[in-house]
């Protein structure tokens, strides 16, 4: 196992951790997770959970092969995923780690010491086929922190999208913060069967809300969703920049986690980054 780089002790200074796997998806990832620590003053994190040591596979180098071997695949992976994030942010603070384990448990711990997980698109879409309705650890429900899924255009400029919830206090916070760190206005989503009355009545019951702690946001505007699928939830923030929506935590380590179908939805047909809040 790769020692951890050494940490400080846990400060102020938000903690931007990524998953680094063999993707396209996961080069996305670490591009929009460097943008955002970038803009939030914070450090990137990128972790390689190295899966092949349980799964008994010989991990060592060809003999006389220099650079062969697993072990060594997995630093290549870090080694370039350093330099996607330094292409354009090259003074940024960066540590990394590859740490055994399968892919949701490592992350799930790291997530411990974060203020963020980022991972690529495809990869969480895998993880949740996987694991929906099994024992294992699902990554969207028992993270210790917010989770982004890195899709789309991450470099669009639109507004910070945020999905209506009733309890989702938490949701609101974050769209409101990202609204700040981006220079943005926010765009709120709300269900279809919500009349135009009750959207306004809505939208300015959140721009209250806000404006108690981040008074220079402004809640530009409401949509209304066409329907009451998440498909069409996602087509509502087309516009944004970033898709803000409420996830939920599942407590207890022998209860088998159901990711909701709503989130599982949106994680499909989003085109733009979805920032999941933990409730």
């Amino acid at each position: 196992m790769t020692h951890p780089t050494p940490q400080s002790p846990r400060s102020t200074t938000p903690r931007i951790t990524v998953g680094v796997f063999d993707a396209d998806e996961s080069d996305l990832a670490v591009r929009w997770a460097a943008r955002h620590a970038q803009r939030v003053g914070g450090t990137l994190h990128l972790i390689h959970a190295f899966v092949w040591t349980e799964l008994d596979v010989n991990t060592d180098p060809i003999p006389g092969m220099t650079g062969s071997g697993i072990r060594n695949a997995a630093h290549s992976l870090i080694h370039d995923a350093l330099e996607i994030a330094r292409a354009d942010h090259p003074e940024l603070p960066i540590t990394s780690e590859i740490v055994d384990g399968s892919a949701v448990p490592v992350l799930v711990e790291a997530s411990a010491e974060s203020d963020v997980i980022v991972v690529g698109g495809r990869g969480l879409g895998r993880l949740l086929t996987l694991i929906v309705g099994s024992k294992s650890l699902a990554l969207a429900a028992r993270s210790h922190c917010p989770i982004v899924v890195a899709r789309g255009d991450i470099e669009h400029e639109g507004p910070i999208g945020l999905v209506h919830h009733e309890t989702a206090a938490e949701a609101v916070t974050r769209a409101a913060d990202l609204a700040e760190a981006y220079e943005r206005d926010i765009h709120l989503v709300v269900r279809a069967e919500t009349t135009a009355e009750e959207a306004e009545a809505i939208r300015a019951r959140t721009a209250e809300q806000i404006a108690l702690s981040h008074p220079s946001i402004v809640v530009s505007d409401v949509t209304i969703a066409a329907s009451g699928t998440a498909k069409e939830l996602v087509h509502a923030s087309e516009d944004a920049s970033i898709m803000v929506v409420a996830g939920e935590r599942i407590h207890g380590p022998d209860k088998p986690v159901a990711a909701p179908r709503q989130l599982v939805t949106v994680l499909r047909f989003a085109n733009t980054p979805v920032w999941i809040e933990r409730a």
